[in-house]
């Protein structure tokens, strides 16, 4: 074991290096330090953007290339790119020359700020290609129907959701707070073999094509979807879980209490976070208090980071079994 200050720092320099690759770094949290166990290095959800800038090399003067943001996302055949406000006036044709150079893409999208509100969508604005935001993305033999404009959803993170999905054991009963369309319990049932799934989300457009989905995809167990607030639904639930799923960085730590008092003995929290690098001890404090107040106890625990929200923010998940 060696203390994971500076292994973090080499893996994030060989991310700048590299662009194309997300990392995903598991730490053990032991006291109030990280230490760094192993790491695994998967394919990122969004693409690099090399391909366009040299598309764009004879038609934007190099100022201009070099405003290009890196990378965009692909979900289904949708490209969502964000373009600075400089780079405005050539929002078609960057647009158009990203919808040549791929055939499986017949949408550009521009986003606009960031993702916002109680249901946490985002503004978007077609730049080429078909006048629609909703489109079928594919993730690990699972097909999810979805509106970009008016649902929440992070390509991105397809890899953790998998990952989850490799943890859960046989009979378990599995709650996925917060669960949008349902990419967590459709993709956990698709990969494990639980006793339930029980996904909460508040968002009846969200709601709607969750149920959709599961019509759409095969489970290896019962998947229940329920649209409500889940400080209200929780209340109504008159049952406890073996794992508990809390998708939901920046506000996760409001609802800690509810997820603790469904928690059996000796289940595993999966809470996600959005931290600086130098912070994320900080995020596991967080679990520990709720616990003291709760009289419990969270032991084993690891963190694992899942990619980059901007240069400086990193969006974790922390794995802890509660007792």
């Amino acid at each position: 074991m060696v203390h994971a200050n500076y292994l973090i720092t080499f893996l994030l320099s060989r991310l700048d290096q590299q662009k194309s690759n997300l990392f995903q770094i598991k730490v053990h949290l032991q006291r109030n330090t990280c230490v760094f166990d192993q790491a695994y290095i998967h394919p990122y959800a969004f693409q690099p953007i090399m391909n366009l800038k040299q598309a764009l090399n004879n038609k934007l003067p190099s100022a201009e290339l070099d405003l290009l943001v890196r990378a965009y996302d692909v979900v289904g055949d949708i490209a969502v790119i964000i373009i600075p406000p400089e780079l405005f006036h050539r929002k078609t044709l960057i647009g158009q020359t990203l919808l040549d150079l791929h055939k499986n893409v017949k949408v550009v999208a521009k986003r606009s700020g960031v993702y916002e509100g109680q249901h946490r969508t985002i503004d978007l604005t077609i730049l080429a290609g078909e006048n629609r935001t909703e489109t079928i993305h594919k993730e690990f033999g699972v097909k999810l129907l979805l509106d970009l404009r008016t649902i929440y959803f992070s390509a991105r993170i397809g890899t953790e959701r998998k990952r989850i999905a490799d943890l859960v054991a046989a009979d378990e009963k599995v709650l996925v707070m917060f669960s949008g369309a349902a990419p967590f319990p459709l993709v956990i049932g698709r990969h494990s073999h639980p006793q339930a799934i029980t996904g909460i989300e508040i968002s009846k457009i969200a709601h709607a094509y969750g149920k959709k989905n599961l019509r759409m995809n095969t489970s290896n167990c019962p998947i229940k979807l329920i649209n409500g607030d889940v400080r209200d639904v929780v209340t109504k639930l008159n049952e406890t879980f073996d794992r508990i799923i809390m998708p939901l960085p920046h506000t996760a730590q409001d609802f800690l209490h509810l997820a603790l008092a469904l928690l059996r003995d000796k289940g595993w929290l999966h809470y996600y976070d959005i931290k600086p690098k130098d912070h994320f001890q900080i995020s596991f404090k967080t679990i520990q208090d709720a616990c003291n107040k709760a009289n419990r106890c969270a032991v084993n625990p690891q963190l694992f980071f899942c990619g980059h929200i901007s240069p400086k923010l990193f969006r974790i998940c922390i794995d802890v079994q509660i007792v």
